[in-house]
């Protein structure tokens, strides 16, 4: 008598199982009426067969019950039951195994159609590019974007530039003393010019060559940098010469920007936020988008300094919470919404595929050296006088001692070899941590042991939190440049720090508690995490709003359609830029 066991080792492995359903072709394919049929066959071709598979099945069951019900059952009674039943299943058993032959045939042919179509589309693809990279003109209809509003939007670029250039003329203009050459006060550690130097180069120069690991994506990282932080510069002298107008109760009789050095460098400081943002989303990001996206967040930016540092009168020279925790948390909660556009899993993986190429991240790591050189002078450049020095050397200490615990953790977390994503960005994490008004206050001892604790934590982050956060979390949000565990966290942790330590009170080294902290010790610790959490809110908030308007914007467009991570979106390349190798059958591409 046939067993269950008979049963399932005849379902006939070399035959495949009839599917539940056919795999999706994206929209941007032509329709072909032989594929549609090919698929209606064989989903029709692949109920029959369960339908069979569920007959035999069924009849084996009823056979075993007839058979336990016979009381006693006969020699002779048995066999014949067992002949009926052995000539029932074969008929279906036959019926069964010739609808899977002819369903393993449609199988195939449907593949190899759906194989051809793909191959056909990888040739055009590239060929494609190729005519571009020759100016020659092509007829493939695919390749034709049509014109939408964001092809447009260079005409709104230039008036938003021609009413910036004239609220200059009217808003903007220089004081007649001599003093505004000066080096600050008596107590400080160098002149603004020369901090202004150091906190540009960093910006400008560093947060962008941080981005040029980038393979197919190293123009976009560095230019739109560039670009943003040109846009931002400006505009925020203006944003903040609306929030000091606030400040002052002046609405009613608007007072002008007497501008000095120092209001370069809280321009600059708007930028360097706006390019820690933009470190989360490159690569995810159209030169439109990015430009609203910048405008937006130079505002927020602007509020949130207003309230912590002109009301609230938080201590926070280097930024730990006004500039690296709020641009991190703004460009992570945008990047939510921007990833959507994007099957996830080709999006990590396309964004780890730019990370192989070895002189690109050689470039990146000079960049982190240069940043790393000029983090002190960041973090200096606006702490209260008498107090820089003490800032200058915290920092450096702190940013010592976290490259080598960044070196060491990477090293025994990395299976004995070093990680370069490790060396890039988590030497910088201890400089973040150090960016506040702790820094004026701690000992140098207290400076390395924090430093110390955030490179070895920015490690770990690189290692388990960011691959956790693109494919396990909820939001699966991907950090191109891994922006939370240099700046996001690091910032948290400086913010705390300055918390703790300035409500401990101690010596302020001959100054008067007052001269640097507005609010006196130990009352300004409060005001110091206050901070930590308002910037959070405004961040995640306006941030979140942020890359929604861009996502329903994107909806309304072509410009979810382009690949990310690639320069060729947006410039024209040289004749030497990586070609993308538009792997379209590699698993998890189509959604």
């Amino acid at each position: 008598m046939a067993t269950i066991e008979d049963y399932e080792e005849s379902r006939f492995t070399e035959y495949p199982e009839p599917p539940e359903k056919t795999r999706h072709v994206p929209d941007e394919y032509p329709k072909d009426g032989y594929l549609e049929g090919l698929d209606r066959f064989v989903l029709e071709l692949s109920d029959y067969v369960r339908d069979w598979q569920k007959e035999e099945g069924k009849k084996l069951i009823e056979e075993s019950d007839k058979l336990k019900t016979m009381k006693p059952p006969s020699a002779e009674g048995e066999r014949e039951e067992k002949r009926d039943y052995s000539a029932g299943v074969a008929s279906i058993k036959k019926r069964r195994k010739n609808y899977r032959a002819v369903l393993k045939d449609a199988m195939d042919e449907r593949q190899k159609f759906f194989d051809s179509m793909l191959q056909q589309k990888q040739e055009q693809e590239l060929v494609r590019l190729k005519l571009e990279r020759l100016k020659v003109p092509t007829n493939d209809r695919t390749s034709i974007r049509e014109k939408t509003i964001m092809d447009y939007f260079f005409l709104v670029i230039f008036a938003f530039e021609i009413v910036i250039t004239l609220i200059f003329f009217t808003c903007v203009i220089f004081t007649d003393s001599t003093t505004q050459n000066h080096v600050g006060g008596r107590y400080r550690a160098d002149d603004y010019y020369s901090y202004l130097i150091h906190i540009s180069l960093l910006t400008f120069f560093g947060f962008g060559g941080l981005l040029v690991f980038l393979r197919r994506g190293s123009f976009s990282g560095i230019g739109f940098n560039f670009f943003v932080c040109a846009l931002v510069a400006q505009l925020a002298l203006l944003t903040n010469l609306l929030f000091y107008n606030i400040y002052q109760n002046r609405l009613s009789g608007w007072q002008s920007l007497e501008i000095n050095i120092s209001d370069l460098i809280l321009a600059v400081y708007a930028s360097a936020t706006v390019s820690i943002s933009f470190g989360a989303l490159c690569g995810k990001i159209h030169f439109v988008e990015l430009f609203l996206f910048a405008i937006a967040e130079t505002f927020f930016f602007s509020l949130n300094y207003y309230i912590n540092i002109w009301l609230l009168k938080v201590v926070d020279p280097g930024g730990a919470m006004t500039i690296h925790l709020f641009g991190s948390f703004y460009g992570l909660a945008a990047s939510y919404w921007l990833s959507k556009s994007y099957n996830r899993d080709e999006l990590r993986h396309l964004g780890h595929e730019n990370y192989t190429s070895y002189p690109l991240s050689f470039v990146t790591l000079a960049s982190s050296a240069f940043v790393f050189v000029l983090m002190p002078s960041f973090n200096a450049a606006l702490a209260p006088d008498g107090s820089q020095y003490r800032v200058t050397v915290n920092t450096f200490v702190a940013m010592v001692g976290g490259a080598c615990f960044a070196f060491f953790v990477s090293k025994q977390l990395r299976r004995k070899s070093f990680h370069i994503t490790d060396v890039h960005f988590s030497i910088l994490a201890a400089g973040v941590a150090m960016a506040s008004g702790h820094s004026a206050l701690i000992k140098p001892g207290g400076a390395l042991l924090i430093g110390c604790a955030v490179g070895m934590a920015s490690v770990i982050f690189f290692a388990f939190l960011q691959p956790w956060l693109e494919k396990r979390s909820p939001l699966k949000v991907f950090d191109t440049r891994g922006v939370n565990n240099v700046h996001g966290i690091p910032g948290i942790v400086g913010g705390f720090a300055s918390a703790i330590a300035l409500s401990q009170g101690g010596s302020t080294y001959g100054q008067p508690a007052t001269d640097i902290f507005p609010r006196g010790l130990p009352t300004q610790g409060g005001y110091q995490a206050a901070c930590i959490f308002i910037s959070l809110g405004i961040s995640i908030v306006a941030g979140f709003a942020t890359g929604f308007v861009l996502w329903v914007l994107r909806r309304m467009t072509s410009v979810r359609r382009q690949r990310p991570f690639q320069d060729s979106n947006e410039f024209n390349p040289s004749y030497d830029y990586p070609a993308d190798p538009f792997d379209f059958s590699r698993e998890g591409y189509w959604h």
